[in-house]
């Protein structure tokens, strides 16, 4: 039977009737506004706490496992990155080599005719 607020004030009034207004009060807040086998039990709560537990378990692992995923993808893409600066380095180290040998063989035209010219004007 489910105790409704008219039950519980008539309860409250002979209470005090009988304990005093205090210890009425004190009492009837000692007992629960719903029946109580609607209350909860430990037992009730440690199952509610082992399944969320086991709940959010599972959805780590799947968070870890796809933070893996990301892990192994971006040190795949480390090496291809290192793999091309690599090569990259190479293909500046032989264009640096190009321009210096042509930049040696203008400098070297420059000064040879400088040099015919400066020549050419001490022997007229």
């Amino acid at each position: 039977m489910l105790v409704d607020e008219t039950r519980r004030l008539a309860l409250l009034s002979r209470l005090s009737e009988v304990l005093g207004e205090e210890e009425a009060r004190t009492l009837i807040e000692c007992l629960p506004p719903v029946r109580w086998e609607h209350l909860a039990t430990k037992d009730d709560v440690k199952a509610s706490e082992d399944r969320i537990r086991t709940e959010m378990n599972g959805k780590f692992a799947l968070v870890d496992a796809e933070f893996a995923r990301v892990h192994t993808r971006i040190d795949g893409l480390e090496h291809k990155m290192e793999a091309g600066f690599e090569s990259l380095r190479g293909e500046f180290a032989l264009q640096m080599a190009k321009l210096t040998r042509t930049m040696v063989f203008i400098m070297s035209g420059f000064m040879l005719t400088i040099w015919g010219t400066m020549l050419g004007i001490g022997l007229t």
